[in-house]
């Protein structure tokens, strides 16, 4: 039996979820996802700049101090059905939060379709 390589476009509702939060909680989201059996992520170290600032920074033997432009921060995004997206939101908000300016932002976005690669499988079969 010969396995088809036509990828077939099938109707569903899908999410990307994507966050942008601390470093230092990426490890408490993850872990936040994990609990609601969200298993797949994608992450990314990034920089940015918005209401949060810097730290100070100490040039050599304090002859200069500076607040860096950009702040690192993790970008995450994660695929789900749109039914779950609420659920990885919520997670994602109290996994990361510090109550301090600067926790990060929460994305959702549509997703017209997906496609596995290895399988040819698309939409929620995909995910």
């Amino acid at each position: 039996m010969r396995r088809s390589n036509r990828l077939v476009q099938t109707s569903v509702s899908l999410k990307i979820v994507e966050a942008i939060v601390r470093k230092e909680k990426f490890t408490d989201v993850d872990t936040a996802l994990k609990e609601i059996a969200i298993s797949g992520l994608t992450f990314f170290d990034v920089e940015g700049r918005g209401r949060a600032k810097g730290m100070e920074m100490v040039s050599g033997r304090g002859a200069a101090t500076y607040h860096p432009e950009f702040i690192e921060r993790v970008k995450l995004e994660v695929l789900v059905k749109e039914t779950d997206a609420q659920k990885v939101v919520n997670a994602i908000a109290k996994a990361a939060k510090t109550g301090e300016v600067g926790d990060g932002k929460i994305l959702v976005l549509p997703v017209e379709n997906v496609w596995d690669i290895t399988s040819g499988a698309s939409g929620a079969a995909a995910v």
